[in-house]
């Protein structure tokens, strides 16, 4: 009895080093497009004055506990109060510019935004930003 022999001896290999550089195209891809989106420094300010115009407009332009008589004068005084924050949005872009650092990393950046003994870091990546949590000076001693 003849028995032949496969014709295709070849055994498949490990396709290890394949993998690694479509792996490294893509994270360089990834980079080169972070890089792209990463917002510049005006952007960010006018991100972080919105918010903080928006956080001011929820904390000092409240409804208090106004007696019923005067709630009219109160819808008055809260309009009043956000209709300042509004034209005083440039005076919060020109306080946040000059209390914000910012560290470009190429792919993304924080920025460093200290407003009386807090820092609020915020991540700057793919055209957008995150806020993180506020640290104390406090805190670090």
């Amino acid at each position: 009895m003849i028995i032949d022999k496969p014709m295709n001896t070849h055994k498949p290999t490990s396709n290890f080093f394949g993998n690694i550089g479509k792996v490294a195209i893509a994270l360089s891809v990834l980079a080169a497009g972070m890089a792209f989106t990463n917002p510049p420094r005006d952007k960010y300010l006018t991100y972080a004055s919105g918010v903080l115009q928006t956080e001011l407009e929820n904390t000092v332009c409240k409804d208090s506990r106004v007696p019923q008589a005067l709630s009219g004068v109160a819808e008055t005084l809260i309009g009043s109060c956000k209709n300042l924050l509004t034209s005083q949005r440039s005076s919060i872009e020109h306080l946040l510019d000059n209390t914000t650092e910012r560290q470009n990393l190429g792919v993304a950046s924080i920025y460093q935004t200290q407003l009386g003994k807090k820092t609020y870091p915020t991540v700057a990546a793919f055209g957008n930003f995150v806020t993180l949590p506020p640290s104390s000076e406090n805190a670090q001693n």
